[in-house]
């Protein structure tokens, strides 16, 4: 019997307090049970503030386009790699020699042969390892290095281009894209869509220890991490650069030609390009 009061005493205590707590105690709303936000999250929701100021950019890289007293034809592509904003300048449509950047796609082209196991990094490709060549090919722009991997690559390199959106792209004798091709192939290589995060690296290693600094980076803070490859064929002269500033990250491609075949115009062209890449960072580097 006194178990049983004992018992019955502690269950209404119990409910007391249960009543007491529903009509006292704060509730957790939908709200207050969310979970944290995540650092990515975060990350985004601050970038995109900071992306406000960048509708300027086309207008800028304009500018410097058409100050140009030479009347150089010129394509300048800007993408905001934390975005995937696109800003594209000049003649847009129109197709360059690509030069020395398309090395960028046969080096992809290659890591993903093999990382697909059709290819090896220490294959020997004409007496030198495949990886040789491509260090060489992007660090010291190699034209024997690079026809021996193009002549490798063959035919699939086109098809390679094709499978990862670069429409205007034409190979071989050609070697011709837009500026806008140039840039997505970047952001698609910054994104890892195009080959894992080793064989990016490695790529990104030579990108950073190219012969010529004279051109995109240049123009760039020096506390600025530039990966590009830089391209010069007859009146043609070009950069293409993943560059990251003070945790920003943008791809930004120039291509010039000054409409002679001739390198005369070569130092105008530097010019043009510093002042665009200049236009275009104004408000990074002004932060």
């Amino acid at each position: 019997m006194k178990r049983f009061v004992k018992t019955t005493f502690l269950v209404a205590l119990l409910a007391s307090l249960a009543i007491v707590s529903a009509k006292y105690l704060p509730h957790a709303s939908a709200k207050d049970l969310k979970p944290p936000l995540a650092t990515s999250q975060t990350a985004t929701t601050s970038r995109a503030t900071t992306v406000q100021s960048l509708p300027t950019v086309v207008a800028d890289m304009n500018a410097a386009i058409t100050a140009d007293p030479d009347g150089l034809t010129t394509a300048a592509t800007f993408i905001d790699l934390d975005n995937g904003q696109q800003y594209n300048s000049g003649a847009t449509t129109t197709l360059f020699k690509a030069a020395s950047t398309a090395k960028v796609l046969a080096a992809v082209d290659y890591l993903h042969e093999v990382e697909q196991g059709q290819a090896t990094l220490s294959q020997d490709i004409d007496g030198t390892s495949a990886q040789q060549l491509m260090q060489q090919m992007i660090e010291v722009s190699d034209d024997q290095a690079w026809a021996d991997l193009n002549d490798y690559l063959g035919d699939q390199q086109q098809s390679y281009a094709t499978s990862v959106g670069l429409s205007s792209f034409t190979g071989g004798e050609y070697n011709t894209m837009t500026a806008a091709d140039m840039a997505k192939l970047l952001a698609e290589l910054y994104q890892g869509k195009l080959i894992n995060s080793t064989d990016r690296s490695l790529l990104y290693t030579y990108m950073a220890n190219t012969t010529s600094t004279n051109l995109i980076q240049a123009a760039l803070p020096s506390d600025a991490t530039v990966y590009h490859k830089y391209g010069q064929l007859w009146g043609y002269l070009n950069d293409a650069a993943i560059v990251n500033y003070r945790g920003h990250h943008f791809a930004l491609v120039i291509f010039t030609n000054n409409g002679d075949g001739t390198t005369d115009e070569y130092n105008d062209q530097v010019t043009l390009i510093q002042s665009i890449t200049q236009a275009a960072f104004k408000d990074i580097t002004a932060s």
